[in-house]
């Protein structure tokens, strides 16, 4: 078996090119990146991996552009405290649709992607134009291809399986649809569902009085997910005595789905 720490000890010319692995090559011949290089054709370094071997985590990130604020594809992974590896961020952008502020809180402070702090205006403006909490643009739709590279990934370090961490009531049943199962926070999941039904708790929370509390709301992933994020549950999705954590065995879809019948 290989850890994360290994491979952060390796040279980084070949530390590198085992993080590269995560990135689809669609993405890389998309974005016209040299795989050998990192850098796209007018020279600038595209992919960057922050990797120090004194660590247990890496950061993989590649940009349209080396300038460019926000990455397309940004991913986050490390060891998790059971031994296995664990996919904590996935990010997936179009750089070319409009973006959203909602990283940053009204005094230029980072929001965590609004799990720190908010800007409601600029959420408002995001749930408006189709977006799901925590976008700042649109996405490319290609989480099941990042979770295949990760399969090849978690096989590389020997290991049988990979964690999963959703940040959002969304994420976690976008994971759901690609094949992941619930290694805590199932019930969790099933109470929240019980809650949006007709005359369930939370359903009669959306009330109209924030642009996320809409009612009607309870019908839909996205708008579950943005009265999640406006505080129905009483506290964040992650928290709770248990919080939500995943799992994926490469090659096996576990079939699982806590909202039957859902519509995005």
């Amino acid at each position: 078996m290989v850890s994360i720490g290994t491979l952060n000890a390796l040279p980084a010319d070949v530390r590198d090119q085992l993080y590269l692995r995560l990135i689809p090559g669609e993405l890389l011949d998309r974005f016209g990146v040299d795989p050998a290089s990192l850098r796209g054709p007018a020279g600038d370094r595209q992919v960057r991996i922050t990797a120090a071997e004194d660590k247990t985590w890496a950061r993989i990130e590649l940009r349209h552009r080396e300038q460019d604020r926000d990455p397309v594809l940004l991913l986050d992974i490390g060891m998790s405290a059971f031994g296995a590896p664990e996919l904590s961020l996935v990010q997936v952008i179009d750089p070319t649709a409009p973006r959203f502020g909602i990283d940053r809180d009204s005094d230029g402070h980072d929001t965590l992607l609004g799990t720190a702090s908010r800007n409601v205006a600029e959420e408002a403006r995001a749930l408006g134009a189709g977006l799901a909490p925590g976008q700042v643009r649109q996405g490319l739709r290609m989480l099941a291809r990042v979770l295949q590279c990760m399969d090849d990934f978690c096989r590389l370090l020997g290991r049988d399986f990979y964690l999963v961490e959703p940040l959002f009531y969304h994420s976690a049943l976008l994971y759901e649809r690609h094949g992941c199962d619930y290694f805590i926070g199932r019930e969790r999941m099933d109470q929240i569902h019980a809650g949006f039904q007709p005359d369930g708790a939370l359903c009669t929370r959306l009330d109209g009085s924030t642009p996320f509390r809409r009612p009607g709301f309870d019908g839909t992933v996205r708008g579950r997910s943005w009265a999640i994020h406006d505080g129905v549950l009483g506290e964040p999705f992650g928290h709770g005595p248990t919080g939500v954590k995943m799992y994926r065995v490469p090659g096996r879809a576990a079939g699982v789905t806590t909202f039957p019948g859902a519509v995005y």
